[in-house]
């Protein structure tokens, strides 16, 4: 982090980034983490309750399209802050919609859509006045405030859920948005006329290269698609966030009719995930800069690393509840490293087209594909076919990952080598 100490209004940039980011999070894990109190109360069913996370991921992932499109046009700084106010609206909401399941359906779907307006514009800021050093710690420290946050909500949800009430899990990520959506709209008020427009400067020396070897100003979107095989790394891109989104979102269900854990102490123990996620996107980053250099090697890599261990899982998975909670953790770390490469540093590759801010959101909204899928899916398969089959699942899925990497492998390669 040494260009904390060498560019200041870079560095304030990251942290209030890394702000917006956390304060995401909170905002959409909140329901995630109370998912298994309020089926145990009686208040939503298992399919009602994957519903209900279906609407977010849903929402979550076609709003990603609309706000990377949106953070090209406009300005990303303005766009954050309607997601921010329009989630703590929906959070305020959602205690006083529980009385029915469609409603609640509907609030959190559109709290979906208020989350899908943070990520693409955050890629474009941070693409725009970020060198690739400044980009690559930045990302790091934004993607370790998400895990932090992710470890508060598993802290914080089972303390209201055992004193108060898991309304106010709700209620306080309400509040919270509103202060960081003041915080937000001041603080970069104040940086942004000191703050240097690095993609300007990128997209001036694509230009003059491009002139002096007499190929095209500017790549169009669509051919760099083709030549790149982003349209296989897109699907794999699925794969992912079926499983970094459904693992975490079901195991404390899974603690709880396994291990017969209360909710509260299933939802506490989730808290390993998040820990392992920091580590593992500490590690990728690590990997990344100074082994990897190369997005899909490196996701292929995670990808298989979680075939082997959700075999383990499926094998072993009334054993031991410490066993199946380390498992997890690594699978959903894994997926979390691989979401570091094709969500964090693949956009970035597509400077030359001036659409990072499109591409960012196409890669989320892939993602959030295969989350809106898990949320369903992990459900019915656990309520028709039993736990182990869902387990053995999940190393089919990492599997087919494998698979997209390998068929992308040599075209990403070329298309790399292109843009250095």
């Amino acid at each position: 982090m040494n260009f904390l100490s060498k560019n200041k209004y870079a560095a304030r940039l990251c942290l209030f980034l890394a702000m917006v980011y956390f304060t995401s999070y909170v905002t959409r894990l909140n329901y995630n983490a109370a998912m298994a109190a309020i089926i145990e109360e009686g208040t939503l069913t298992k399919t009602q309750a994957g519903d209900i996370g279906s609407a977010l991921f849903f929402t979550y992932g076609f709003g990603q399209l609309i706000s990377g499109a949106l953070g090209d046009r406009f300005k990303p700084n303005h766009i954050m802050a309607m997601g921010l106010g329009l989630t703590a609206c929906c959070n305020l909401l959602m205690p006083f919609v529980s009385a029915s399941s469609l409603l609640m359906t509907v609030v959190w779907g559109v709290n979906g859509f208020a989350q899908a307006l943070m990520w693409p514009p955050i890629v474009k800021l941070m693409a725009s006045y970020l060198n690739e050093g400044e980009y690559a710690t930045c990302n790091w420290l934004v993607s370790t405030a998400a895990h932090t946050a992710t470890i508060l909500i598993y802290i914080a949800v089972p303390a209201c859920i055992t004193w108060l009430d898991w309304r106010a899990a709700f209620i306080i990520s309400a509040v919270l948005a509103v202060l960081s959506m003041v915080a937000w709209i001041f603080g970069f008020r104040s940086l942004s006329g000191n703050l240097t427009d690095n993609y300007a400067e990128f997209t001036a020396a694509r230009g003059k290269k491009a002139a002096e070897q007499g190929t095209p100003r500017r790549m169009t979107l669509g051919r760099a698609f083709v030549v790149s095989g982003s349209l296989l790394i897109l699907v794999a891109i699925a794969m992912q966030g079926f499983l970094k989104d459904g693992v975490q979102s079901w195991m404390p269900t899974f603690f709880t009719e396994v291990f017969s854990m209360a909710s509260s102490t299933a939802i506490l123990s989730n808290m390993l995930l998040p820990i392992f996620n920091i580590l593992v996107v500490s590690l990728a980053t690590w990997l990344y800069r100074r082994v990897f250099r190369h997005e899909v090697r490196e996701a292929m890599a995670f990808f298989a690393l979680a075939v082997v261990l959700s075999v383990l899982l499926a094998f072993f998975y009334q054993s031991s509840a410490i066993l199946c909670l380390l498992l997890a953790a690594i699978i959903t770390g894994s997926m979390h490293g691989i979401n570091l490469m094709f969500i964090s540093f693949l956009p970035r590759r597509f400077a030359a087209t001036g659409k990072v801010a499109t591409v960012s959101g196409l890669c989320n909204s892939c993602s959030y594909v295969g989350s809106c899928i898990s949320s369903y899916g992990i459900a019915l398969v656990a309520e028709k076919m039993g736990w182990q089959t869902t387990l053995f699942s999940w190393a089919a899925i990492a599997l087919i990952g494998v698979a997209l990497c390998l068929l992308a492998y040599r075209k990403w390669s070329g298309f790399i080598a292109e843009q250095a």
